[in-house]
């Protein structure tokens, strides 16, 4: 449990930096007058780093181990914050936030490789889904903390207060890690890396495995759901007239959701299992941003935006668990940069092609095309239901007789 504590607090600390700098951001670029498409373009930087190099990163994490991806991860998030701090938006233009956002996706990229990792590795296979389960908890409070937090400081300070808060988090971070219990999660888990490996497959050789494969696709689906939902909630509700504190309290409340239903996941466990969430999970999005252009109230928005946070945010821990589960040992940190790249493959395609529909149809329309395509991605993952399961129940199988 002590190990486990430690691999969270790496989590909140960077996943509040990089929270709180995605969401200023896109304000910050509202607010210099920036078009939906070129905020849109924006938000996809953040995932071009991930997308090229994720599954190198987790090669990289199965063969040295945590510290070096960790280490740059901290200087790209620190950097990050230095440069919408040195060059302000209003005053150079969106060059500097281009920049941030390419920053932030390629550490926080390189910190989900290794917490996840991490996660499964302090766990055991009974614990896994509890701690699985844990660090989903701790993302969603960074995610119910930061844009509320932010919205508020945006307003009655600066957005440089909430760039320079998202360079001291690493900072700050970097100095907890000389402490000797963070010291011997890091040298264990290097420890644990495989002196001599099997000889390595390609990528390409888990997509041909057709229970991970709907894993990943299932995985870049609801990831597309959540980002392009992310970007057009703010728009949307910026277009209607809504503040800045009140667009956060909207993205809060979806945050909030997702902290809920993860809570509530260990005891949802008992009774369905982690493809029966998923299943869920897309039907409830499709459900919820539906509704969103049907109104212009700031609670029906952060009602509906609960609900999308209940859906979504169940799918997190469920993904990550079947990753673990599915990938062989020695290729668990490639099997988790393959999702992240997956993933972010999506979140740079969309948000731009979000962006420029909402150009010309709306933000509002915009949500009601992201419903249908969520819709489709419940139908797949309805469809994929029986592989996934039917591998599942044979590798738990299996290791209860180990």
């Amino acid at each position: 449990m002590r190990a486990l504590f430690n691999v969270l607090l790496i989590t909140l600390a960077m996943h509040l930096a990089a929270t709180a700098m995605r969401f200023t951001a896109t304000l910050d670029a509202i607010a210099s007058g920036a078009s939906a498409f070129w905020v849109g373009a924006m938000l996809a930087c953040i995932s071009l780093g991930p997308m090229f190099f994720a599954v190198s990163a987790g090669r990289w994490l199965d063969r040295s181990g945590p510290t070096s991806p960790l280490l740059t991860a901290r200087i790209g998030m620190i950097l990050a914050g230095l440069s919408v701090i040195a060059l302000p938006a209003k005053t150079y233009g969106m060059a500097s936030l281009f920049a941030a956002a390419l920053l932030t996706g390629f550490a926080f990229m390189l910190t989900n490789v290794v917490i996840q990792r991490l996660t499964g590795d302090v766990s055991t296979p009974k614990t896994r889904r509890f701690a699985f389960t844990a660090l989903s908890l701790t993302t969603a409070s960074s995610n119910l903390a930061a844009p509320v937090v932010a919205g508020y400081v945006i307003e009655h300070v600066s957005y440089a207060a909430v760039y320079s808060a998202a360079v001291v988090m690493p900072i700050l971070l970097s100095l907890a890690m000389l402490t000797p219990g963070m010291k011997a999660i890091l040298g264990s888990a290097k420890s644990r890396q495989p002196k001599e490996t099997t000889k390595k497959g390609k990528a390409k050789d888990f997509f041909l495995d057709p229970p991970m494969r709907a894993v990943l696709i299932a995985s870049v689906m609801i990831s597309v759901a959540w980002e392009v939902g992310n970007l057009l909630i703010p728009i949307y509700a910026d277009s209607v007239g809504l503040t800045p504190s009140q667009i956060g309290w909207v993205l809060g409340s979806f945050a909030t959701a997702t902290f809920v239903v993860r809570f509530l996941t260990p005891f949802l466990l008992k009774v369905i299992l982690e493809w029966h969430m998923i299943v869920m999970s897309l039907l409830l999005a499709a459900v919820a941003l539906s509704v969103m252009p049907l109104t212009t109230s700031p609670y029906a928005l952060m009602a509906a935006a609960f609900v999308l946070g209940l859906g979504l945010g169940a799918s997190l821990p469920n993904m990550m668990s079947l990753v673990y589960l599915f990938a062989p040992p020695d290729r668990i940190g490639e099997a988790l940069g393959l999702r992240i790249m997956c993933l972010n493959g999506g979140k740079s395609a969309f948000p731009v092609l979000a962006g420029l529909l909402g150009t010309y149809i709306g933000a509002g329309a915009t949500l009601w095309v992201l419903a249908l395509f969520t819709a489709g991605g419940f139908g797949y993952a309805l469809t994929s239901a029986r592989t996934v399961l039917t591998r599942m129940r044979t590798l738990r199988a299996d290791k209860d007789k180990d």
